[in-house]
């Protein structure tokens, strides 16, 4: 049960509702016993009254005592459903008519300016008393008579309990009817979100194609955003399935050759020539081991572009540290290498494993394939941007591919046969952090600039 209300929108929504109508429906029938109460003493209150009053005015005098004629249909009318009780006293204080042990309630006070009520016991039931009192003005009996009527209260009570009844036969329909109404509300209510829940499970796999479903106001950001997350994983797809068919292309051929080589070497009786094609095959081999940790690179960037949230880094210290990490690629060949930088930090908002990545990229394709005698790296800063160029004295890219050359598995003319996945990487972590990358023919040179957007410290 717990475990349906936690799973299911529709039973903890009716739950709600039924906890309200339940609490509603308790607090109203309490209200009804409450007001059918008063409404049942208000009630016999003023027939008693009534009957207190004709007592009252049926005392008489009579050979200097007084006497009462009792009011015969007062009397019926109290006594249908309840006993009755009355007495009468004198001026002197003496029950002359009624029930002697039937004592005068209250005040007499009070009861000379108009009729009273309480409530007390007789013969071991609860009444409910009316007391009134009345002047007297013979030559024989002069001064205040008084009256005293109970009712027990069996009439009242039943009374008060068809009236409860009623109200609460009346409450119980309404509850009813609003769970009801509630129930088929919600259904109701959620059908869209089965409408969808439909349209989805009948789609085939492959069909990432936004939502085109009519849906209340309430929801529609619900389908918008259903609607963009399908579209961004589409694209995401696209991309992954672009990018395993190139890297599938780009593998196959040196793969190929490798086993060309491989086979080869095993048929080659001549050391010399083995040697040859030993130091072939590893030439190979390394370069397909760099052509697939850029892969890697590639497909890794594409992964964190979208996924890992951006953190403040000084861009100084990790220009300084890719730069050393690089170093041993110029020991083969004299290269030097210099750092310029101003001494604060400089801070960016970035992912510091893709943007690792992708200098490191613009550095090894500088010291591979563009620096003769001198690689510069340089982090600058100008207004709200911050700036790192990697130059070299090497021939440069022509203007006319340096569009070319951002797209993946596209080397430049000038190159030295690379797979053309390192400006590609840059160029993709560049943009994904609100950056650019640019190119500059120097008369010395060329650089490879990136630039980012500054934080404040």
């Amino acid at each position: 049960m717990r475990e349906r209300l936690r799973s299911s929108l529709y039973a903890r929504s009716l739950l709600f509702i039924v906890a309200g109508v339940s609490v509603g429906a308790i607090a109203l029938s309490v209200a009804a016993y409450s007001y059918a109460r008063v409404a049942a003493d208000e009630a016999y209150d003023r027939l008693l009254v009534g009957g207190a009053i004709q007592l009252a005015e049926n005392i008489f005098v009579q050979g200097g005592v007084i006497a009462l004629d009792p009011p015969a249909a007062a009397l019926a009318s109290l006594s249908a459903y309840d006993l009755v009780f009355y007495s009468v006293t004198d001026t002197r204080g003496i029950v002359v008519a009624g029930y002697p042990d039937l004592h005068f309630p209250g005040s007499v006070t009070a009861a000379q300016k108009g009729a009273i009520l309480s409530d007390g016991t007789y013969q071991g039931s609860p009444v409910r008393i009316a007391a009134i009192g009345r002047y007297l003005s013979t030559p024989s009996v002069a001064g205040w008579a008084y009256v005293a009527l109970a009712q027990t209260r069996e009439a009242r009570f039943a009374l008060a309990r068809d009236l409860t009844l009623r109200a609460v036969l009346i409450i119980a329909a309404m509850s009813l009817l609003t769970l009801l109404a509630g129930g088929l509300a919600i259904r109701y209510a959620l059908a869209p979100l089965a409408r969808i829940e439909q349209e989805l499970a009948a789609r085939d796999p492959n069909d990432l194609r936004p939502l085109s479903i009519e849906t209340p106001t309430e929801i529609h950001t619900l389908v918008s955003a259903i609607s963009m997350f399908m579209e961004r994983l589409s694209g995401r797809i696209r991309i992954m399935q672009r990018f395993i068919g190139d890297a599938a292309h780009q593998i196959r051929t040196p793969l190929a050759a490798l086993d060309a080589q491989v086979e080869l070497l095993s048929t080659t009786r001549n050391a010399a020539q083995r040697q040859v094609q030993i130091e072939r095959i590893q030439h190979r081999s390394s370069e397909l081991r760099r052509l697939t940790n850029q892969l890697l690179s590639h497909a890794m960037v594409i992964h964190r572009s979208d996924a890992v949230a951006m953190a403040q880094l000084d861009l100084v210290a990790l220009a300084r540290a890719v730069l050393a990490d690089a170093v041993p690629l110029s020991f083969h060949r004299e290269v030097r290498i210099a750092f310029q930088a101003p001494e604060e930090a400089m801070m960016i908002a970035a992912d510091a494993v893709s943007l690792r990545e992708a200098l490191s990229n613009v550095i090894h394709n500088a010291l591979t394939h563009g620096a003769a005698t001198a690689l510069t790296v340089t982090v600058s800063q100008d207004g709200a941007q911050a700036m790192v160029e990697v130059f070299d004295d090497g021939p440069g890219i022509p203007a006319s591919e340096w569009a070319s050359v951002l797209a993946p598995f596209t080397s430049g003319s000038t190159g030295k046969g690379g797979s053309g996945l390192g400006l590609a990487i840059a160029s993709d972590v560049i943009r994904s952090h609100g950056g650019t990358i640019r190119f500059v023919v120097r008369a010395d040179g060329f650089a490879v600039v990136l630039v980012l957007p500054r934080v404040s410290p």
